[in-house]
């Protein structure tokens, strides 16, 4: 969906999701689960994007990077 229109959809990152919640992704195969994460992520990273003045289609890349320098070391994996 990001690659289709980035300013309405982003990808569902674990870094992002990290920066956004202070948390790592919760794991889960359901897909009703995995949809209301997706959309309430989105919900959240516009917020994000306001608040700091990040262009939201390019959010991800840009939240991504800033967990890598900030969480250097810190694995992803639960």
């Amino acid at each position: 969906l990001r690659f289709k229109n980035p300013n309405l959809y982003q990808i569902l990152d674990q870094r992002v999701y990290r920066i956004i919640y202070g948390e790592k992704f919760p794991k889960t195969t359901k897909i009703n689960e995995i949809i209301r994460h997706y959309f309430s992520y989105l919900e959240e990273l516009r917020k994000v994007c306001k608040e700091k003045k990040i262009p939201f289609e390019l959010s991800d890349r840009i939240l991504y990077e800033l967990d890598k320098k900030i969480n250097k070391g810190i694995n992803l994996i639960q």
